[in-house]
């Protein structure tokens, strides 16, 4: 991914949430669905409360329930030695979902400042995507690993909404497995009204909810490198995957959530140590680290959230875009990302040109009941 430290103004706050972008916030505060026997999001406090951490030298405990400020005390090299172990965390009701308030450009006109608004669920444990492909399933055999149960501590999970500088909703954006899927608002989505999405089943990554009433089948990749197979069904990679989602007419159940805005400056946002222990896949260890939220879009990674939304612009079955970005793609490594950012950044601005906002300022719709 890209980092654009290239800036109109500071892309984070440097104070307290002002009550007009909690408001705004909570006015456009999604709501969400998950399969009864899913999993259910939890409270990162909850955790940290049930914790130990232990070194990873020898795994000897060298703390209880370690708090905020203790873990953020560290220095950077016991960080980094140590990981957190917590027993299982029951979900709470109503959930918690951890939101932070950014400024980056309007990816259209660069001189004019939006409002993106992260949205970040916790969730004990995730999965794989529902369905796998043999290879994956292999690969799940030979490493012992579960594909309930594939990773502790889910961070991951967020949506990120952009407003214009009239406060109206333009873009909603999806984080979905290691790629992502942006929507244009008053047209994939109603552009007053707070989103309805859906949690997949075991893999927790967020859909819109368009109300279908039978579970909906997603096509997922393991990287954007494979973006293809999103775009064009015939372009199954080897390591292919499918989300299954169970939507509010199809068996989903409505997870009520409340509102926690993170102050800016969390003394976690740079916390270099694991979260949770770390798997072990084909030689790789892999992890949680980083409180919720802060996930590339804080310090001291400034990753541009506007370039984020582009990289999510693509629709399924568009083929030019896909033959646009093709010669670009050469495996993760050396896949030309800044080519492909300023592609469907120019596709994603092109389109908010043509359509746009319909609705006025502030807007109450009928799915937007103001929330306690």
């Amino acid at each position: 991914m890209v980092n654009d430290t290239s800036r109109i103004n500071s892309p984070c706050l440097n104070g307290p949430v002002p009550d007009t972008f909690k408001a705004l916030a909570q006015r456009y505060m999604p709501r969400l669905w998950i399969h009864p026997q899913s999993w259910h999001p939890i409270s990162f406090e909850d955790y940290l409360d049930r914790s130990r951490l232990i070194r990873k030298s020898d795994g000897h405990v060298v703390g209880i329930r370690p708090s905020i400020h203790s873990l953020s005390t560290l220095d950077f090299a016991n960080q980094c030695a140590t990981y957190l172990k917590s027993e299982e965390i029951e979900p709470q009701t109503p959930a918690p979902v951890y939101i932070q308030v950014f400024w980056d450009q309007n990816p259209a006109i660069a001189t004019e400042k939006w409002t993106y608004i992260k949205y970040n669920l916790v969730f004990d444990w995730s999965g794989l995507a529902k369905k796998i492909s043999w290879f994956s399933r292999l690969g799940v055999l030979m490493s012992g690993g579960n594909p309930d149960r594939w990773h502790r501590l889910d961070i991951h999970t967020a949506a990120i909404l952009a407003f214009d500088s009239d406060q109206r909703l333009r873009l909603v954006t999806l984080a979905q497995h290691n790629h992502q899927h942006t929507y244009l608002a008053g047209v994939d989505l109603p552009g007053n009204a707070r989103p309805m999405l859906v949690a997949a089943v075991r893999s927790n990554e967020l859909y819109l909810d368009h109300g279908e009433t039978v579970p909906v089948s997603h096509r997922v990749v393991p990287f954007f490198n494979k973006v293809a197979y999103l775009i064009d069904p015939n372009k199954k990679p080897l390591l292919w995957a499918k989300d299954i989602t169970y939507g509010r007419h199809a068996g989903g159940k409505e997870i009520p959530l409340k509102p926690v805005f993170i102050v800016p400056g969390h003394p976690l946002a740079d916390y270099a140590g694991l979260l949770a222990p770390a798997n072990r896949f084909l030689g790789m260890y892999t992890g949680r680290d980083g409180p919720p939220g802060y996930n590339y879009y804080a310090p001291p990674s400034y990753i541009s959230l506007v370039n984020f939304a582009a990289m999510g612009y693509w629709q399924s079955g568009d083929l030019e875009l896909l033959k646009e970005i093709t010669p670009f793609i050469n495996g993760i490594w050396n896949t030309d990302w800044r080519a492909i950012v300023q592609v469907m950044r120019g596709r994603l601005a092109e389109t908010i040109l043509n359509h746009p906002a319909q609705h006025s300022r502030g807007a109450l719709g009928p799915e937007m009941l103001p929330l306690n």
